[in-house]
């Protein structure tokens, strides 16, 4: 059968069984809409897109529809209706404080959110969370908003539903978020009112239980309800952060109350601040008392380099600390679960900062190794970022994500056949990695803000683990998990600003284990520090840029300057220009996604016949005593548990 004949018998089947799975399907206003059919993905070869053959069409064809078939569940649409201005001489909804007058945001609409459970808590009780937008896409398609909730163990959508507000949607959602109990969700959409022919911007509270409209609020002008984040701060209260706007200019980023009507308890404006608002990628530390967001400096930014910073600001007192010299374009931020350290990616020069938290000061700076790095993740025992290669600034097509070791601060040569990680399926403009909950399953979930499906990335192997179509055939933008008990009980455990306190806790706990594996090193000269091993342009007592100090690195466990100490900053930063441990891992025990072999108590002569035999060891020069050094470090290692 010829690829002409074989696509409409597809097309036919596709639309036959998913017009059956939905047939049932309760919808409040108007009717069912069957979702739209994604096409293959064609093949990519050195970023090249080579033409299929006719098998190679077919076979990706059947992928794909034996995929979407296998996440088709219920979409609930919800038809709201076209919203009337409110009349003249209107009476105070109650819901404005003083901080929403002060951002311009008001309460538009609010509606009856109970109803059905949208999907069985105790079967699926860890669930992944993200937007979905169709017609934003290649698929095209009428615009409609919405979002997908996806059982993280089984990978698979078990509940979404797409919101039908009565107007023209011009902008889908560009985020997504939850509230730190599980709750409430919130998307943000752009439409033009048919009455005035006006661009409205809205933030859709959605009940996380039903998938229901609980109310609209309206933004201040037509712009972008943006990343949302929800967080728990320092004296326990829950909130969420809604980030205004679009690029370097944004602003203002709004503070909600979840538990009280999701009310602003504070808008953050150039007022506040001092700068303009960059970027409006907010995030706060793990003590949830600073809020970190990018500013930058207009006159300047269009001639010169390095302009632009981060203003970190107490929540408690609204003092506001500017940290200066973070890139042109700051985005995505990462935070080490102990607060020490925020990395933040620069989507113009494409480079990675490191900023000390104890000093407010960049103190380390590397290439990301992807064009313009938009979300950034931590892996569990923080050794490892991983850059979003979104593109942003450039050709905002990105489908690679990059891999730089925190210590040395780099991303590493030949550690992979091929670099950075290429995502293959329908990655196009790919833009946040939400790590996995479970450090057992290590994986990073991507959104894909020009494709049709989520990417899970095996942490293990950095592949591809496997591609989750999306519902109705939409992108996805950031995204989230969230643990359920049976009463419907929840916790958000991670999102677009990073991991949660649970998580949060595990990381520390993965990194007390592997400082005490490699000898006690910890954050400060080990694997997170600025100590023997600088990153891209510096010498390691200078750490950073423009001669600000680096941070004291921790001594090693040995006490003086002893020959196993001198043998783990070999194999740990300088053997290669990167360490032994970039490859075989800071405990020693190798591997499995490159297949190092354990090297624990390895004697002299191995060493020296691998420094001669594997390919990827030739160019490394190790001295006698260096080696002696390294056996010695080596030996340590063996009797760690």
């Amino acid at each position: 059968m010829t690829r002409t004949s074989e696509r409409p018998w597809i097309g036919s089947v596709l639309l036959m069984l998913l017009t059956l799975a939905t047939a049932g399907c309760t919808a409040q206003g108007q009717g069912q809409t069957p979702p739209p059919q994604p096409a293959a993905a064609p093949a990519q070869r050195g970023g090249q897109v080579a033409p299929p053959s006719n098998a190679d069409a077919i076979a990706a064809e059947r992928a794909a529809l034996q995929r979407q078939l296998a996440a088709v569940v219920p979409t609930q649409v919800v038809q709201a209706g076209q919203l009337a201005p409110p009349p003249p001489n209107a009476q105070p909804t109650g819901w404005d404080t003083a901080e929403s007058l002060r951002g311009r945001v008001t309460l538009l609409a609010t509606y009856d959110s109970s109803g059905p459970d949208a999907w069985d808590v105790a079967a699926h009780p860890l669930v992944y969370f993200t937007s979905e937008g169709v017609g934003a896409n290649p698929l095209g398609g009428k615009r409609t908003s919405g979002v997908q909730v996806i059982d993280a163990n089984q990978r698979k959508v078990i509940a979404s539903a797409l919101f039908n507000l009565g107007e023209e949607v011009t902008e889908n959602p560009h985020g997504v978020g939850m509230s730190p109990d599980g709750k409430w969700m919130y998307i943000g959409e752009m439409h033009r009112v048919a009455a005035t022919r006006q661009v409205r911007s809205v933030l859709m509270v959605i009940n996380a239980r039903t998938l229901k409209l609980d109310r609209l609020l309206q933004g201040p002008r037509a712009d972008w309800f943006h990343h949302i984040t929800g967080f728990t701060d320092w004296q326990g209260r829950d909130r969420v952060l809604a980030g205004y706007g679009r690029n370097a200019g944004g602003g203002p980023i709004f503070l909600l109350d979840p538990k009280d009507n999701n009310r602003v308890v504070k808008s953050f404006t150039i007022e506040d601040i001092g700068y303009r608002i960059g970027h409006p990628y907010p995030t706060v530390d793990p003590t949830g008392r600073f809020l970190y967001m990018s500013v930058f400096a207009p006159p300047w930014r269009g001639q010169n380099h390095n302009t632009a910073g981060i203003a970190k600001v107490n929540l408690e007192t609204n003092a506001v600390a500017i940290i200066p010299f973070v890139g042109d374009n700051p985005i995505g931020m990462a935070h080490t679960s102990d607060g020490r350290f925020t990395f933040v990616n620069d989507a113009d020069s494409s480079d990675i900062y490191k900023i000390d938290n104890q000093t407010n000061r960049v103190v380390e700076d590397t290439s990301a190794g992807v064009a313009g790095p938009y979300g950034l993740a931590l892996n569990w025992d923080e050794s490892v970022l991983y850059p979003i290669g979104k593109g942003e600034g450039t050709h905002n097509n990105g489908s690679v994500v990059g891999y730089v070791t925190t210590a040395p601060f780099q991303s590493p040569r030949n550690l992979f056949q091929n670099m950075p990680i290429w995502l293959g399926g329908s990655a196009s403009a790919i833009d946040h990695g939400i790590l996995h909950p479970d450090p057992n399953v290590n994986e990073l979930w991507i959104s894909n803000m020009n494709g049709w499906e989520t990417i899970v990335l095996d942490l293990n192997t950095n592949k591809v683990k496997t591609y989750i179509p999306t519902p109705n055939g939409g992108d996805t933008h950031s995204g989230g998990f969230a643990r359920y008990s049976p009463d419907w009980t929840g916790e958000l455990l991670a999102d677009m600003g990073g991991p949660k306190r649970a998580v949060r806790e595990i990381m520390r706990q993965r990194v007390a284990a592997s400082a005490a594996a490699a000898g006690g090193g910890g954050r400060g000269g080990g694997r997170g520090g600025a100590g023997a091993g600088a990153g891209r342009g510096g010498a390691a007592a200078a750490g950073g840029r423009g001669g600000v100090p680096a941070p004291a690195g921790t001594p090693p466990a040995a006490a003086g300057d002893t020959l196993q100490a001198r043998g783990r900053i070999v194999f740990e930063q300088t053997a290669g220009g990167v360490g032994c441990a970039s490859c075989h891992g800071m405990d020693g025990k190798g591997r499995a996604a490159l297949s190092t072999p354990d090297i624990r108590g390895v004697a002299e002569d191995r060493i020296r016949a691998a420094l001669a035999a594997v390919a990827l060891m030739k160019n490394i020069m190790l001295t006698d005593d260096e080696i002696a050094a390294v056996v010695a470090h080596l030996r340590v290692l063996n009797e760690q548990p």
